[in-house]
């Protein structure tokens, strides 16, 4: 493969794992939702479509690597994307990368919302399971110290 062709099949799989990333982020706001529902049902639809959009984007990143690894032979070592942006001018890849990390900055942050909502939900859980067996972890305000 030329390298041309290279930079264009390495932009369209970041088109692709842009689009990917998006299916994520509006499973990580469904997610949310059944988290803040209690509803398991739910929770287990998104999980399973989670599953697939993780999928998909691992075998993405492995035809990113193998792209980007094509187009760094010449130079001795593994370019970064950064570096590949560089050596390999265009409009089209830049728009492609920055795409990708302004959606996966999103992504990033619900996934960090979602184990923050899951910790205080955990953390709920287990000081009701206190109160309710007598096994205090923590003292409760009406307890008597």
């Amino acid at each position: 493969m030329e390298l041309q062709q290279t930079v264009e099949a390495l932009t369209a799989v970041l088109k692709n794992e842009t689009a990917a990333a998006r299916d994520m982020e509006a499973v990580l706001t469904r997610k949310r939702s059944a988290f803040v529902r209690w509803h398991t049902g739910d929770l287990a639809a998104v999980v399973a479509e989670e599953e697939g959009i993780i999928a998909s984007l691992n075998r993405l990143e492995k035809e990113r690597v193998a792209h980007v690894r094509t187009l760094s032979r010449r130079y001795g070592k593994m370019l970064s994307m950064k570096e590949v942006l560089a050596y390999y001018p265009s409009d089209e890849l830049f728009e492609a990368y920055d795409d990708l990390r302004t959606v996966s900055a999103r992504v990033i942050r619900w996934n960090n919302q979602n184990r923050d909502l899951v910790q205080s939900s955990l953390t709920f859980v287990r000081r009701t399971l206190g109160a309710i067996t007598g096994n205090f972890r923590y003292k409760l305000l009406d307890q008597k110290v």
